[in-house]
């Protein structure tokens, strides 16, 4: 057991006191960590600790690849997804460094074509609102103009002028990848470069980040690669990957928790690192203040608040404050920490879709920070909560599925359904007739398309693509006037990501 630990972990003889407490620690959390994975069903797992300066421990659990074996290591590339906010938000504080630009800068300054809901909030909004996530629109709206489309990212944030708030402007955190795409628009053009050569030129390449890809494009040829993975029904499904070029400056990198470290360790030293400062005090303690704050779970023992500052999410824990990231790539899930003043920090990256990584970052931290051993089983509580989110959505479905038998079972004529309708927002999707089956598709997002099957009577089920799309089954269903002539197409697939109901399509031929 001690020789096979050692063999994938690094401690560093920082004193004799330290190395036999962290040890412990260490050796405690490694067998942690083993079992959460086991009891999550996680195909593969990293997760690296930095201390001060360095990395006191990166393994790998598991397969980056179950059918062929392929084991993680402290090297195998995952998606970080939103983790790469960060990246965005401190690449801007080196232009206010530079005295480029300003955090409180109107954003339709730079980008005129920017437009939001009402003329005040497109007008009033500025660059330290797109980074802190208060706009008024609710969690992930919006969303679906960039998963998987063919928009660019102007066309995107053009797009965004039809979401419907929810909130007053700046009362409310509302999480917002197109906010971060805005963002990344205003680098590019008082940069002049691209938002993937500035984040490489002054960040990757500087930090010897040399594994960590900028693109989906270049995980097809990348070694030592993660598969995606989603668990359903006791098994796992791989996912192919799906581009997200058109949100980077949201959620493009991916790296490895030996190159993520490097990162980490940056920000452990508030900016500086090697005696070279990349952002200033002053920007660092604007980006980790808090810009706007958000309920605290209930499940989360020791926390007093939660807020988000610019690029980073900050609450207290242990009574110390804790700095870090989430990612959400489907088929990954990716979590990072850090805590100034203790010198910690813990990247965990997973190739499935569940709350592990969060499990084994509060476990960690507890460890680190308050030498709990004994302390709470995060993973279990995890658990508990999902078996107990998956029986009321089991009910759901079941209430759901009765409905079937109270309702109309017949339906139009097939031929009556198809044709192209339009929102404003999204574009079209086109329904055509393919032998006795009708198919859809969303003409803007290539990998959306499905044959429909009846449900009852204008309603149609639908799977889209399970090696690109880890979603459940949705519902389409057509609106029709009073001679039954078809008006309107709704979709609706039931997750907490993607907001098909957003969209309402209006039949154009």
């Amino acid at each position: 057991m001690k020789k096979a630990f050692l063999s994938f972990v690094v401690i560093f003889f920082l004193s004799t006191t330290f190395f036999s407490q962290t040890k412990e620690q260490l050796e405690h959390l490694d067998a942690y960590y083993q079992k959460a994975l086991d009891e999550w069903h996680v195909p593969g797992m990293a997760i690296a600790i930095v201390k001060d300066n360095k990395i006191i421990f990166s393994k790998g659990y598991g397969y980056a690849n179950i059918k062929k074996k392929t084991k993680v290591d402290g090297n195998t590339l995952f998606a970080i997804a939103s983790n790469s906010k960060a990246f965005t938000a401190s690449a801007l504080a080196q232009l206010v460094d530079q005295e480029k630009i300003k955090w409180t800068d109107k954003v339709i300054d730079y980008l005129p074509y920017f437009k939001l809901y009402d003329d005040y909030t497109t007008n009033h909004t500025t660059i330290e609102d797109l980074l802190c996530h208060r706009n008024g629109l609710k969690t992930f709206s919006g969303d679906l103009l960039w998963y998987g489309t063919t928009l660019s990212q102007e066309e995107i944030i053009k797009k965004q002028q039809y979401l419907k708030p929810i909130f007053p402007f700046r009362t409310q955190f509302g999480y917002s990848n197109i906010a971060f795409i805005a963002a990344g628009k205003i680098l590019e053009k008082m940069s002049d470069t691209s938002w993937v050569d500035y984040v490489s030129t002054h960040f990757l390449k500087p930090l010897k980040m040399n594994r960590t890809l900028t693109s989906t494009n270049q995980a097809h040829t990348a070694t030592n690669i993660a598969t995606p993975y989603y668990y359903e029904n006791g098994k796992h499904y791989a996912l192919d990957w799906v581009n997200w070029d058109n949100m980077a400056p949201a959620g493009a990198l991916i790296s490895s928790v030996n190159d993520y470290a490097k990162w980490l360790m940056l920000n452990v030293n508030e900016g500086t690192l090697d005696d070279k400062t990349y952002i200033s005090k002053n920007s660092f303690l604007n980006m980790t203040t808090p810009h706007i704050n958000y309920k605290v779970d209930k499940n989360t023992e020791k926390t007093h608040f939660k807020s988000y500052g610019l690029g980073w999410g900050l609450l207290d824990y242990q009574g110390y404050k804790v700095i870090g990231h989430g990612g959400g790539y489907d088929g990954m899930i990716s979590k990072s920490s850090f805590v100034p003043e203790k010198k910690i920090g813990i990247i965990v990256l997973t190739n499935s879709l569940n709350w592990t990584a969060s499990a084994v970052t509060n476990k960690t931290l507890d460890v680190l920070l308050a030498n709990k051993l004994d302390g709470k089983d995060w993973s279990k509580v995890w658990l508990d909560i999902k078996e107990k989110g998956d029986k009321v959505a089991a009910d759901k479905v079941k209430k759901n599925n009765a409905l079937r038998h109270e309702i109309q079972k017949e339906h139009l004529k097939l031929e009556n359904y198809t044709g192209i309708f339009k929102d404003k927002m999204y574009g079209t999707v086109t329904i055509t007739k393919k032998g006795k089956k009708l198919h859809f598709s969303m003409d803007n997002t290539p990998i959306f398309n499905a044959d429909l099957k009846h449900w009852n009577a204008s309603v149609f089920t639908f799977y889209f693509d399970k090696n690109l799309s880890s979603l459940p089954q949705g519902k389409l269903w057509f609106d029709t006037d009073k001679n039954a002539n078809i008006t309107t197409l709704h979709i609706d697939v039931p997750n907490y990501d993607f907001f098909f109901d957003e969209f309402t399509f209006e039949k154009i031929d």
